[in-house]
């Protein structure tokens, strides 16, 4: 099986979805991150380009933690905009990693490159399939996508992962995210749920879990519901 998470930003993938792709990964399944931005916005005291160098490096080591691949687009932080070109690159990464699913962003976001992600990403699944759309590589059509969201009234997730074996290892991804989680701490204001966050990854992932008899759980909100035995 393989499993692409395509996300804004060099930590959003431990954050939402990390248990669950180092729980793929853990079972042999081909495991890729691919980041539309270097997250060069969140840095304190720096220049874009030394924030997007550090982020990059810190992600490929989390990446490695997880068992993932990882690959990065040159979209701009806080830039990401619906366009075809945009559109586009995203159809030719699916087709180059050839998905069975893709998790990606819910549409629903206080971030602009969350909510622009989501759709650019929803957009591209469809356009993939299609022969008479032309990128580098060959049409691909994945079985599905899983949207990963903040606990917010929109978002409220159907398919759950037990990611009891693999909380601590998502934990231990996130850790390497060293200058993002102090930008964050510093930056709580703007997003309160980040002021503690590897707390409230925790306490996100227990209460998914005791809704669904687990220690600990991911949630996600399929695009298609279909039958399933593994996400």
């Amino acid at each position: 099986m393989r499993v692409l998470a395509i996300v804004a930003h060099p930590d959003d993938a431990d954050i939402f979805c990390g248990g669950t792709l180092a729980k793929h990964a853990d079972r042999g399944d081909d495991v890729a991150i691919v980041h539309l931005t270097r997250g060069e916005y969140g840095g304190l005291d720096a220049t874009e380009a030394e924030v997007a160098a550090v982020r990059e490096e810190e992600a490929r080591a989390s990446a490695r933690t997880l068992g993932a691949e990882a690959a990065f687009l040159d979209f701009r932080d806080g830039r990401v905009t619906y366009s075809l070109d945009h559109r586009l690159a995203l159809v030719d990464v699916i087709r180059e990693y050839e998905p069975d699913v893709i998790l990606t962003h819910y549409r629903e976001d206080m971030h602009p490159d969350h909510r622009a992600s989501s759709r650019l990403v929803t957009d591209a699944y469809y356009m993939a399939s299609l022969p008479l759309v032309e990128t580098e590589h060959p049409p691909h059509d994945p079985d599905n996508v899983y949207f990963f969201g903040k606990p917010t009234a929109e978002f409220e997730p159907s398919v759950f992962v037990d990611v009891t074996g693999y909380q601590d290892q998502k934990e231990e991804a996130i850790d390497c995210h060293e200058s993002q989680v102090e930008f964050l701490q510093e930056h709580g204001g703007i997003d309160a749920e980040f002021e503690h966050l590897m707390e409230g990854v925790r306490a996100e992932a227990r209460v998914l879990g005791k809704r669904t008899g687990a220690r600990f759980a991911e949630g996600f909100d399929p695009l298609h519901e279909s039958a399933r035995e593994y996400l």
